[in-house]
């Protein structure tokens, strides 16, 4: 599972310094994102090398006789990323195929690319991977004379996350590719230890039944969870404006009713649910110390099956804190 610096896109002929180091930033903050995650970023053996200017090499762009100056502090910064960045050809086994590197993205003519070849074929092989590119985030078709795939072209955090989740489709779309992608797929969520892990045993008819629904329930409560619950009325929806007075925090009335406008069915519980010690206590989970009531819940069925959460707090690092995934929890006279 890893990203493969796209070395083709780092052909800077007729692009701006300014641009040139805003892309390289970009991509440095993207890799160092990658290094905190223990996700690996591997480039190919010629990238130091390679003409990136006319003849050019990356090092060369840094030179008293540059054709492309650029600052010093990013070579630094590209320095200490390339001391320690490993080679894709060092891993074992190769993935099948890789040998044909003649390779065409979308409907353009093929042409030699080898770190996209190295990508295509993982895939191919089912294992995940993707390019870490210069431009648009964005997923196409490659095309070799063996097979079309596929293809993630990553450069920012939405293009990330939208990768982790499509690999737990290629990674079988199973109860155990679920856990072993989800912290990567869901990273702006805190999942209380066990929960993720107990879910296909809680859930009425099991996790395989109910998978798409609670992806899609984890996708929506990460990318705009934090959202919904802190920012300022009136804004029904992201984008809508909001009071200039910041402090104000949104009703409950208006936390459904962003929910049910990114198409969740989300609410709290009854107040006689936190009045009974039973119904409480179940909803209740410990966070470094703290005790946190997981009132609101989404349903994934009408009658049964709910993700309980809770808004962030200062100990998830402010992030959406997921306590429960269950059929039902006790209810007050049940």
């Amino acid at each position: 599972m890893s990203f493969i610096v796209n070395g083709a896109d780092w052909s800077f002929e007729g692009i701006s310094p300014d641009e040139v180091e805003q892309r390289i930033d970009r991509a440095l903050a993207f890799i160092e994102t990658s290094r905190e995650r223990g996700e690996a970023v591997l480039i190919g053996d010629d990238f130091q090398t390679r003409p990136m200017h006319g003849q050019a090499t990356l090092w060369d762009l840094f030179s008293p006789n540059s054709p492309l100056p650029l600052s010093q502090e990013l070579a630094q910064e590209l320095s200490a990323w390339l001391m320690r960045a490993p080679y894709y050809a060092d891993s074992d086994p190769w993935p099948t195929g890789f040998d044909d590197e003649l390779i065409s993205i979308g409907d353009a003519q093929p042409m030699n690319n080898i770190d996209l070849a190295w990508v295509h074929y993982s895939i191919r092989c089912g294992v995940p991977s993707a390019s870490l590119t210069l431009g648009t985030t964005n997923v196409i078709v490659t095309r070799t004379a063996s097979a079309n795939v596929e293809t993630h072209f990553v450069s920012d955090e939405s293009g990330r996350t939208r990768f982790w989740r499509d690999m737990i489709d290629l990674d079988g779309d199973t109860f155990e590719s679920f856990l072993r992608l989800a912290s990567r797929a869901y990273p702006d969520l805190h999942f209380i230890e066990g929960v993720l892990t107990g879910a296909d045993h809680h859930l009425a008819g099991g996790y395989l039944a109910l998978r798409k629904r609670i992806q899609l329930a984890l996708a929506v409560l990460n990318d705009w969870g934090s959202w919904v619950f802190t920012s300022p009325p009136p804004a029904i929806a992201p984008g809508e404006p909001t009071m200039h007075d910041n402090a104000t925090s949104p009703t409950n009335q208006l936390i459904e009713r962003r929910f049910a406008g990114l198409g969740m069915t989300a609410a709290p519980e009854n107040p006689n649910v936190r009045a009974h010690k039973a119904s409480r206590e179940a909803r209740e989970t410990i966070l470094s110390g703290r005790t946190l009531f997981c009132e609101w819940h989404i349903k994934l069925e009408p009658h049964q099956n709910r993700v309980h959460f809770h808004k962030p707090v200062a100990e998830s690092n402010n992030k959406v804190v997921v306590g429960m995934i269950h059929e039902h929890l006790p209810l007050p006279g049940h």
